[in-house]
């Protein structure tokens, strides 16, 4: 018995040592020396922050403005269709559902192609009206503040309906029949019962969308052009083409600060969504199109699913048909897989893919241990739920800038570890949640019959997880994938993924090309967002 219980405190050290010294070397260390560059000069560097963001009013105004005007449009469509999925019963509602995780596994850079194509200068919208309407010059829909906030709607408005649509399902009906026992009517109801309980859901998930918005890297750099900037892509300037990591420093440790206030209101109305199975819980009614207010819930449903299908779409059929004739074509796809002499940089699509790929094969098992770990009862480290708050307030531009001051750049594998960083937080929540739901007398029963922490996680825990562990994996493979704003800081030109590599296409205006490499990146990531929907079974993610 001595002999496994020195097993169980090997295998909690070890746990715990692994767990703490990564996250102190890949997420505190970086953070540290940001801060120390900005604290560096005392008063004297408060007083350049201040000199500068007064002489650069805009950014502010613009990071502000824009995140509050996605926050309350995502809000205003998110909401409605919360309701919608949460009340009424309907063909297609569970693909609707499913695509509250398009925030998540969705690449933003994607998102940019995908209204270049439809609201772009040459997109379909612009195509139509001077074909058949006679314009003679563009309508300017996308590119500066319009464009910025159309994509961030509909990266986002997915998380409102997520979070409130399963609060919504969960109401307890009892204390709505109670009120209309008295007498309240339905509006009256609503303002006093059902709000009140569903407020927590929607300011969370406006908070989290405000901060999302605020540190929005991929569409407003692509979109915003030269006359619409923000403090993160303000901050990529500073120290990628600057390399004025003072300056740099001190736009991040204000950002921070900033953004730590709204993630602490995040994590409060947060903490008060959490889902709980009701006896009493409302059952959806079949939509009506034959009512008024059903062939309202049903046209918004239809602009919905526009709003989402049309963009997506695009990149698909860009990819296979010649944009001036209209004629199906293959020549995107033999650029991509049969580069021949073309390249970008001296980089060839394949490599871009072969990166994108190693780098998500490595950070989605990472994130994906780390995660196992840190949601064990004997291996939890404290300052763990630090780590998860002060994450939401840390952009991917400030991690990328951490790294490179601690790490330098242009090294593979900190790029890598960087991903698992960024997906560290969606696979302890879902490992999490699925660990809290083995029951503990299966574990107890285990340690009675002579097992160690080891063998109980072995045999008991491990079997009910796998689905877990494998919606963990997709979600980091998804995650980093698609991610820009790290690589961008840190690749040096050395190790281009495909999000990069399309980027850099559409500065170049090759829109084809980049609609190509889109294609190819878009299926990956749809191939894990089918595997999360697969095994990720009613356990909460955001």
């Amino acid at each position: 018995m001595d002999f496994g219980m020195g097993k169980n405190n090997a295998f909690r050290l070890a746990g715990s040592a692994l767990l703490a010294s990564f996250f102190a070397l890949f997420f505190a260390y970086p953070l540290v020396l940001i801060f120390s560059k900005a604290f560096a000069s005392g008063f004297s560097g408060f007083f350049l922050l201040a000199d500068f963001l007064s002489s650069h009013s805009a950014l502010l105004r613009n990071s502000f403005f824009q995140a509050s005007i996605s926050t309350f449009f995502a809000v205003l469509i998110g909401v409605p269709a919360a309701y919608i999925v949460a009340r009424r019963d309907f063909p297609g509602k569970k693909l609707l559902k499913a695509f509250s995780l398009v925030p998540a596994v969705f690449p933003s850079i994607l998102v940019v192609l995908a209204f270049i194509i439809v609201l772009g200068n040459n997109g379909w919208v612009n195509s139509f009206l001077s074909k058949y309407l006679g314009f003679n010059e563009p309508v300017q829909f996308l590119y500066g503040f319009f464009g910025i906030i159309v994509a961030h709607v509909f990266y986002n408005f997915p998380l409102v309906l997520k979070f409130v649509s399963s609060a919504w399902e969960n109401l307890d009906v009892s204390m709505k029949e109670a009120a209309k026992t008295l007498g309240a009517g339905k509006l009256r109801v609503f303002l006093s019962v059902t709000l009140p309980q569903l407020l927590p859901s929607i300011l969370a998930s406006a908070s989290l969308v405000f901060i999302y918005t605020f540190m929005s890297f991929a569409i407003v750099i692509s979109l915003g052009g030269i006359q619409f900037t923000t403090l993160e892509v303000e901050i990529y300037r500073q120290i990628s083409r600057g390399l004025n990591f003072e300056l740099g420093a001190l736009l991040v440790l204000f950002q921070f600060v900033a953004l730590s206030l709204v993630a602490f209101a995040y994590s409060k109305f947060s903490s008060r969504t959490v889902i709980q199975e009701r006896l009493y819980t409302e059952k959806p009614q079949k939509l009506n199109p034959n009512s008024l207010r059903g062939i309202v819930e049903l046209f918004f449903l239809f602009l919905v699913v526009l709003f989402v299908a049309v963009p997506i779409i695009s990149i698909f059929v860009f990819s296979f048909f010649d944009a001036s004739t209209g004629a199906f074509s293959l020549d995107g796809i033999k650029t991509i897989f049969f580069p021949a002499a073309k390249s970008l940089s001296g980089t060839t699509p394949i490599t871009a893919i072969f990166n994108s790929l190693a780098f998500a094969v490595i950070a989605s098992v990472t994130a994906t241990f780390l995660g196992l770990l840190a949601s064990l009862k004997q291996t939890h480290i404290k300052g763990l739920n630090f780590f998860l708050g002060a994450s939401i307030a840390v952009s991917v531009i400030t991690l990328a800038f951490g790294y490179l001051v601690a790490f330098g750049s242009g090294n593979f594998f900190i790029i890598a570890l960087g991903h698992s960083v960024l997906a560290f937080p969606f696979a302890l929540r879902i490992i999490g949640n699925a660990l809290a739901k083995v029951d503990d007398a299966s574990v107890d029963a285990a340690k009675t019959l002579g097992a160690n922490d080891f063998d109980v996680l072995k045999l008991v825990q491990l079997p009910r997880i796998k689905g877990a562990l494998l919606a963990s994996m997709a979600f980091g493979f998804a995650i980093s994938l698609g991610e820009l704003g790290l690589v961008m800081v840190l690749y040096d030109g050395v190790f281009p993924t495909m999000p990069v590599y399309i980027f850099r296409l559409l500065g170049t205006y090759q829109i084809f090309a980049a609609t190509t490499m889109g294609l190819v990146l878009a299926f990956i990531s749809f191939i894990s967002f089918y595997a999360i929907e697969t095994f990720l079974k009613d356990v909460r993610v955001f």
